[in-house]
């Protein structure tokens, strides 16, 4: 089964599968109370080992999109709920032979619960096991969240009740929730600086959306690409090159593949690009960290400016 349907044939399709389901997995960007009652009501009987994984940014519970109360019921539920700040996908694992993918998020409106459902279109996908190691590595690459992190969250959000919401960050405070340290290609920038770009209006909380859309505030900009994982990463490379020479274009190309967490990963030229943005960014915003030069003719070298 590979033809296209819709949210309703999805749900649909959940409700006869779920009830029996021993082990179930959904990945979904956003979840509401909704959603996660019906699900609940569902699985109330055969009580499967149930994973949960959103994007659940401080934006998203501001907006409506995710039910932070939802996640309570979740944990409560013994559910295990996990956050990937950079999630995009929406995924239905049931057991080990089962996998939907599509547009539809764990929601009313995503899976038509509701009478101003979205329209949605869902497929079920063969449940080889690229498919599985996909989803158990975005299983893995979450971080999971407690009712202390939700606690944490919720009086992080009303210290800005009263507020513009342009005025919300888009990523929690490291206190709340620490960065996973695995890298992907979301972590980086996927332009030059300047250059606007889909994905960045889809998905805000990216970092280099966010750099983007502080590029006013230059200082401020700075301080997010400094802070941000891709730069992070690329000055450690430096800081703990042990060679006798400074690290060139190739070398760090040869680092970024093998560092990458994404499967697939992705190809070199997909890499060199990426690459190359991040320098762009460099020079723009950490020049005074890191120099970026060229000896003779030779691809472009970095090496840490000494204070």
């Amino acid at each position: 089964m590979s033809s296209l349907i819709s949210s309703s044939e999805l749900t649909y399709q959940l409700e006869k599968l779920l009830p029996s389901c021993k082990n179930l997995t959904i990945i979904s960007a956003f979840m509401t109370r909704s959603a996660t009652s019906w699900l609940g009501r569902l699985i109330s009987n055969n009580k499967p080992k149930v994973q949960l994984i959103g994007r659940f940014t401080p934006t998203d519970f501001a907006k409506g999109a995710s039910d932070l109360n939802a996640l309570r019921d979740c944990i409560n539920s013994g559910y295990q709920v996990k956050a990937l700040i950079n999630l995009h996908a929406k995924i239905y694992q049931i057991d080990q032979d089962t996998i939907f993918n599509g547009s539809a998020n764990l929601t009313g409106k995503g899976l038509a619960l509701v009478n101003n459902g979205n329209l949605e279109s869902c497929s079920r996908v063969n449940a080889c096991e690229q498919s599985k190691a996909f989803i158990n590595k975005v299983v893995e690459s979450a971080t999971e969240l407690s009712i202390n992190t939700l606690d944490k969250m919720q009086a992080f959000l009303e210290q800005f009740d009263d507020a513009d919401e342009t005025e919300l960050p888009a990523v929690w405070p490291e206190e709340i929730m620490p960065q996973t340290t695995e890298l992907f290609v979301s972590d980086f920038p996927l332009g030059k600086p300047g250059v606007t770009l889909n994905e960045y209006q889809l998905n805000s909380s990216l970092p280099f959306a966010q750099i983007e859309n502080a590029k006013d505030d230059f200082a401020l900009a700075s301080t997010l690409f400094k802070q941000a994982k891709a730069y992070r990463w690329l000055k450690k490379q430096i800081t703990e090159n042990q060679s006798e020479r400074d690290l060139g274009f190739g070398q760090i190309s040869r680092l970024l593949h093998d560092a990458l967490a994404d499967d697939p990963v992705p190809y070199r030229q997909e890499i060199k690009d990426l690459q190359a943005n991040l320098y762009s960014y460099l020079k723009l915003y950490a020049s005074d960290e890191i120099e970026v030069y060229m000896p003779g003719r030779r691809s472009e070298v970095l090496r840490i400016i000494k204070e």
